[in-house]
């Protein structure tokens, strides 16, 4: 009998043993789930806070610049471009010649090609009249001096877009900058890199 009692006691114990250690093994498995979910959120905020910044892409505004210039020989760039369509970052350079107005869009990180196209200019814009609106890109600063020159203008906020534009014969980078809501937008010299002007939008 008491043989009986001894054996039930231990089997008690044993079972006891076995939920315990079933249940820290639970109380583990669901730690390291929330770990690795928590540090996955973490990742991809990261990443999506990098892939959000126009000056990490990877193909140099020159190489842009020489790509239409090979795609579209004999023509000139009125305009360049850097913003994000499907969530990523692409170049749009539009030109001119004499008799057509041309669009070239590139991938920002591979530099491939994803549209290219061509339409002939109005009459009143042949001939060459829109050259005149033709960029200056002679000893242009890259895209990633321009944002780091602008940056001192706009701390806290994190450059979204760029583009090269012109204007009362002045060729410049303007950069956007945008944060919590508040977008800034920071215009210098494309060659010098002086900075021209600051407006901020709240």
């Amino acid at each position: 009998m008491k043989v009986q009692y001894v054996l039930a006691a231990a089997l008690t114990s044993l079972m006891l043993a076995g939920c315990s250690s079933n249940h820290q093994s639970q109380d583990k498995s669901s730690a390291s789930s929330s770990s690795a979910a928590s540090h996955s959120q973490s990742s991809s905020s990261s990443q999506s806070s990098s892939d959000s910044d126009v000056s990490q892409v990877k193909l140099p505004a020159a190489t842009a610049i020489k790509t239409y210039q090979k795609t579209f020989a004999d023509s000139q760039i009125t305009d360049l471009s850097v913003e994000r369509e499907l969530g990523k970052y692409q170049y749009e350079i539009d030109g001119v010649d004499d008799n057509h107005e041309h669009t070239l869009k590139l991938d920002a990180d591979s530099g491939k090609i994803l549209i290219k196209k061509s339409e002939r200019l109005e009459a009143d814009e042949a001939n060459g009249a829109e050259r005149q609106d033709a960029l200056d890109l002679n000893n242009v600063i890259g895209l990633s001096r321009a944002v780091k020159i602008a940056q001192p203008k706009v701390k806290g906020q994190t450059a979204t877009e760029a583009s090269i534009d012109k204007e009362s014969e002045q060729t410049y980078w303007e950069i956007q900058f945008e944060h919590q809501g508040q977008e800034t937008s920071v215009k210098l010299n494309a060659q010098t890199g002086r900075i021209l002007t600051v407006d901020t939008d709240d």
